[in-house]
């Protein structure tokens, strides 16, 4: 059991060590005209563009909590963590991209505030127009950036590169166009890249700006991130899906919904992950949990292959705001031929003392449509768009995701219409996408 367990969070590891290179920082270019620098602690505020793009990430999501230790002194397991090591990266992962998805947004609200309105002929090449870069703006970008962990003027983050081109105007080095849409509940959409021949990123909302829609995309050496992160005002939930092809072949899922009664931002959170390497194998992990500032709980599961081996761990981790794990408790379901029922609490081995805190007794659903889909079978992870929509051509109209392993099948949907009408798309380990003829997808 304990060979098996090092193996499994080696696995768990390996899979967020080329993350964090997913998004690559773009260097801002500006005149040398110049207005007065203010001082103000005030943020700017979008008007014109969705105002929020993600529900507000716990400090002890990040390891960077505030919040006072609920146990003094407790003995720190962290060494021994496999969740709590792969969401504070997938984190850190997030905050790069958030923040390139909030600048390009506040970007457009300026433009669409300036008399540039909707216009699907019309896109704007890179360097090719000015904006006021104003200290408001660059203290929405902190303000964001510290959401997720982060700090004020941190290297590579995109206040250490907009801080010196506060209070002057800029031309901002991305291309983008802005168009009315009827499209899978929304309206609007902004692409954006770094030309109008390589528009490779999107932003849809609703006329109301309660739901958005970001679809990224980025390379690093031979890999490729592609996925989407959605924000519904409304349910105060979001969700973040990315698939990664290359040297390894990876799918990602994390959703994530305010929750009250707790210290500071809270969230419940329902993540799944799988993953297939040939030296490694393929693994499949599934958590739920809660997390506030002052501390967490996950309850997962890992299942994989390993050189023929099947094998499965069940395990909770209890942490707290500093980033200090207390407790990691453990069951090995099975092994091999020989299983172990998990549901006998004598079958599992605890580090440290639990705590209730988190507990599941209001449960762990972070609220997503349900989702029925008939006509799939097959062990996979999938995409639901938009019927005659491709993946690989139409990225911004991926409504959904869904993972089926061993038996257990799982789907999600992020869009605000849930009477529209969608295929279901194959994620193959090279990058590429099969549709399912026959699949029929129900949402309630």
């Amino acid at each position: 059991m304990k060979n098996s367990t090092k193996l499994l969070i080696l696995l768990g590891v390996i899979s967020f060590i080329f993350l964090g290179c997913a998004k690559k920082d773009r260097d801002e270019s500006s005149t040398s005209s110049t207005t007065t620098t203010s001082t103000s602690t005030s943020t700017y505020t979008r008007s014109n563009t969705p105002a929020k793009s993600t529900v507000p990430i716990p400090a002890s999501l990040s390891g960077t909590g505030g919040a006072s230790s609920r146990t003094a002194n407790a003995e720190d397991y962290s060494s021994s963590a496999i969740f709590y090591t792969m969401i504070k990266s997938l984190v850190s992962m997030m905050k790069g991209i958030v923040s390139g998805q909030d600048l390009n947004l506040m970007l457009a609200d300026v433009r669409i505030s300036d008399g540039y309105k909707a216009d699907s002929s019309t896109c704007y090449e890179n360097q090719s127009y000015s904006i006021t870069f104003t200290q408001g703006m660059y203290n929405a970008l902190v303000a964001m950036e510290k959401e997720f962990g982060g700090t004020e003027g941190e290297s590579g983050s995109m206040s250490a590169s907009f801080k010196q081109s506060i209070g002057t105007t800029i031309k901002p080095p991305v291309a983008y166009k802005f168009e009315d849409i009827s499209a899978g509940g929304y309206n609007h959409q902004i692409s954006t890249g770094d030309s109008c021949s390589s528009l490779t990123e999107s932003y849809r909302w609703n006329t109301a700006k309660t739901k958005l829609a970001s679809q990224f995309k980025d390379t690093n050496g031979t890999d490729t991130f592609k996925g989407t992160i959605t924000y519904d005002n409304t349910t105060k939930m979001s969700t973040f899906q990315m698939d990664m092809t290359g040297s390894v072949a990876m799918k990602m899922y994390f959703s994530y919904k305010t929750c009250t009664g707790m210290t500071g931002d809270c969230v419940i959170y329902e993540f799944k992950e799988s993953y297939s390497d040939p030296t490694y194998g393929t693994t499949l992990m599934s958590a739920v949990g809660k997390a506030d500032d002052a501390g967490g709980y996950a309850k997962a599961t890992m299942s994989m292959t390993y050189n023929g081996t099947n094998m499965e761990l069940q395990y909770k981790e209890f942490w707290q705001g500093n980033g200090t794990v207390t407790a990691i408790s453990t069951c090995l379901a099975s092994y091999g031929g020989s299983t172990t029922d998990c549901t006998v609490s004598s079958n599992w081995t605890t580090q440290g003392t639990e705590n209730s805190t988190y507990d599941e007794s209001g449960g762990y659903d972070s609220g997503t449509t349900t989702v029925a889909v008939s006509g799939v079978t097959a062990d996979g992870s999938y995409l639901l768009i938009e019927t005659g929509k491709t993946p690989s051509s139409n990225p911004e109209a991926v409504l959904g995701f869904g993972e089926i392993r061993s038996g257990k099948t799982e789907w999600e949907f992020w869009g605000p219409d849930t009477s529209i009408t969608m295929d279901v798309y194959l994620i193959n380990n090279d990058g590429t996408y099969t549709i399912q003829s026959g699949a029929s997808v129900t949402l309630t």
